[in-house]
C-alpha cells in the first residue's frame, strides 16, 4: 500500500478532430471574471476554490493556478486548469529543479465535442506553461471514471507517454472484509517481534524515522508521517523487532470520502518482506481496531492504494484474500509529458 491521491480529472466524452474547422472559429484565453458563473461546473469539486485565486494572481499552497478558457463568442464552453509551482525547488546540492505543473482537469460542453476542443485547449496549455519556464506537465487520474477512456485519447492525440498504472484502489465495508475468511487465521507475533498500536511510538522511535526517511531509506510515499493531523494512532499499527521499528500500518480519516479510513501506507523493511508475514499481520490487527472502534459507526468504509510497483505481493494477496469483499476497485494512472 502507498498514498492514496485521490484526485479525478473531469473530461468531456470527447474524440479528438485534429483537422476540425469547428473548433478552429473558438476563442481560447484565460479564465475571466465573467467566466467563473458559466466554467464553476467544468471542473471536479474540489478544485473550484482555485478559480478565485487563479483570477486575482494569488499563489494557492505555493502554486499559481492557470485556467484556459474555450468561448463560442462570449459563451465558455470549455476548460482546462493546471497548477504551476511559483519557485522551482531545490534538490540536496542546492541546485535548482526543473519546474514541472499539473494538470488538473479539461472539460468540453456536450455541444462542442467530438471537434478537437479539447486538443486545442490542452495544446494551448502547453504553449502557456512554456512561457512560464514549465519543462514537464504531469497528470494522475482513476479508472472509476466514466470519462477515462476518452481522456487517455486525448493524452495519445496530444503525444503524451501511454499512462502508467501505479496504483490499485478499492473499497469496502468494514463488516464485509470482516467476512473474509483469512481473517479467522491466527497471525501471530513471532519472537523477538513486538505488534504495538501507533499511539505508542516513542520520541526516539519517530526521530529515527524521519531520519530514515530523509535518507531514502524509506520512499516517502510510504513514510508514516505527514497526515499527522488525520491519523487514527488507536488504528494505525506498528512492529518492532528487537527493539527497531521495522513496519507499520498507518490509517487516515480520508480527507475525500467522508465516511472512510484510508489505509495509506503499508511498509515493511525489507529484509523481513518474504518470510514473517508481517502485511497480514498488521493489516488483521487494524481491521479488528477498525471494527470495534468508536469511528466505526461514522466511518464504516475502508479504502486502499495498493502500489503495483512496490507491492506485487500485496496485489496478489489482495486479489486473492478481499478482492471480492469489496464493492468498488480501479486504477490510478499518471502520465508525464516533458515540454518543446
Amino acid at each position: 500500500m502507498t498514498n492514496i491521491a485521490d484526485l479525478d480529472f473531469v473530461t468531456g466524452q470527447y474524440f479528438p478532430i485534429a483537422s476540425s474547422t469547428v473548433a478552429a472559429k473558438l476563442n481560447l484565453s484565460m479564465l475571466r471574471s465573467g467566466d467563473v458563473a458559466a466554467v464553476t461546473n467544468m471542473t471536479f469539486p474540489s478544485f473550484r476554490s482555485l478559480l478565485a485565486p487563479c483570477l486575482a494572481g494569488e499563489a494557492h499552497n505555493g502554486c499559481a493556478v492557470i485556467a484556459l478558457v474555450a468561448r463560442d463568442g462570449d459563451i465558455p464552453v470549455g476548460l482546462v486548469l493546471a497548477q504551476v509551482p511559483m519557485a522551482a525547488a531545490t534538490d540536496e546540492r542546492g541546485a535548482e529543479r526543473q519546474k514541472t505543473a499539473e494538470l488538473l482537469s479539461v472539460f468540453v460542453v456536450s455541444a462542442w465535442r467530438r471537434c478537437g476542443v479539447a486538443t486545442r485547449l490542452m495544446l494551448a496549455l502547453e504553449e502557456a506553461l512554456i512561457q512560464r519556464a514549465c519543462i514537464r506537465l504531469a497528470t494522475c487520474h482513476t479508472t472509476r471514471l466514466a470519462s477515462w477512456q476518452p481522456f487517455e485519447r486525448l493524452l495519445s492525440a496530444t503525444r503524451w507517454p501511454a499512462p502508467e498504472t501505479t496504483l490499485l484502489m478499492t473499497t469496502g465495508y468494514y463488516h464485509e472484509m470482516a467476512k473474509a475468511p483469512w481473517l479467522a487465521t491466527s497471525y501471530e507475533t513471532r519472537p523477538g517481534f513486538e505488534l504495538f498500536e501507533w499511539s505508542q511510538l516513542s520520541t526516539g522511535e519517530r526521530a529515527q524515522l524521519q531520519r530514515d526517511v530523509d535518507g531514502g531509506k524509506i520512499p516517502d510515499g510510504l513514510s508514516p508521517f505527514g497526515d499527522d493531523e488525520t491519523i487514527e494512532p488507536t488504528i494505525s499499527v506498528g512492529v518492532r523487532h528487537n527493539g527497531e521499528v521495522v513496519a507499520w500500518l498507518i490509517v487516515i480519516r480520508s480527507p475525500f470520502v467522508p465516511n472512510a479510513l484510508c489505509y495509506r501506507s503499508l511498509f515493511v523493511r525489507s529484509h523481513l518482506r518474504t518470510v514473517q508475514a508481517l502485511g497480514p499481520l498488521m493489516m488483521a490487527a487494524a481491521f479488528h481496531r477498525h471494527a470495534t472502534s468508536t469511528i466505526a459507526e461514522e466511518r464504516p468504509v475502508l479504502v486502499f492504494g495498493i502500489s503495483f510497483k512496490r507491492s506485487t505481493k500485496m496485489i496478489n494477496f489482495f486479489r486473492k484474500r478481499l478482492a471480492s469483499f469489496c464493492f468498488s476497485t480501479y486504477e490510478t494512472r499518471v502520465s508525464m509529458k516533458t515540454l518543446t
